[in-house]
């Protein structure tokens, strides 16, 4: 599959991402209390892999509030039968991947966001936590990394699945935060296991009471 085979790689805040950006910004300011931590980890610029922990739905607007650049998310392909959000990730640049079988289109789109220079933000659990544990790690995130030559920036988020746990409707307002760790070199040899293990640091089991001190 060639470049030109991509659909539109976007880059840059359009205006339907600053519109979502800033309608869930003030929403999660004043009903979730949101914070963020380690924002200085972040690359100022150049491509760079962003690998969290899934929590809740609330997960990616607290991310795009919490990195300062744009954010490309990777999201199942299965979100997009809802046409109207199937429009706002699209617009947004989101990376649409197909579940159950190796998505190869998807890998090349991820890839080319990243040699673009964009931050792309991966949730390699693949699913929601069912009781707020760090799950098992997959392997696409790191691949993508490694083929573009960038960085990974591990981000713990916490309090989401008290707000919004898997079995519940509506949201509670519970605070949430996201934390970002230093980031990890792709290309060593235990790189995933280095970001989850960052992670797992940052969030311990998950829930929002024993979340280990800022230092």
């Amino acid at each position: 599959m060639c470049v030109s085979d991509l659909p539109p790689i976007l880059t840059k805040p359009t205006l339907g991402y600053r519109s979502a950006w800033a309608s869930t910004r003030l929403w999660y300011s004043l009903y979730f209390r949101e914070r963020f931590e380690g924002r200085q980890h972040i690359p100022a610029r150049g491509g760079v892999v962003v690998l969290s922990n899934h929590q809740s739905f609330l997960d990616i607007p607290l991310l795009s509030h919490a990195v300062p650049r744009h954010v490309s998310f990777v999201a199942r392909d299965s979100l997009a039968q809802f046409k109207p959000l199937a429009w706002l990730m699209r617009s947004c640049g989101a990376v649409l991947i197909k579940r159950g079988a190796p998505d190869r289109a998807a890998l090349r789109e991820m890839v080319a966001h990243l040699e673009q220079g964009d931050v792309l933000a991966i949730f390699p659990e693949g699913t929601r936590t069912p009781d707020g544990s760090v799950q098992e790690f997959r392997a696409g995130a790191l691949v993508a990394a490694r083929m573009a030559g960038v960085p990974i920036v591990p981000c713990g988020i916490r309090g989401a699945f008290e707000a919004l746990p898997r079995q519940a409707t509506l949201p509670r307002p519970f605070k949430i935060a996201a934390r970002f760790g230093a980031p990890i070199d792709s290309g060593r040899a235990d790189a995933l296991e280095a970001a989850r293990a960052a992670i797992v640091a940052m969030v311990g089991d998950g829930r929002y009471a024993s979340i280990p001190p800022s230092t």
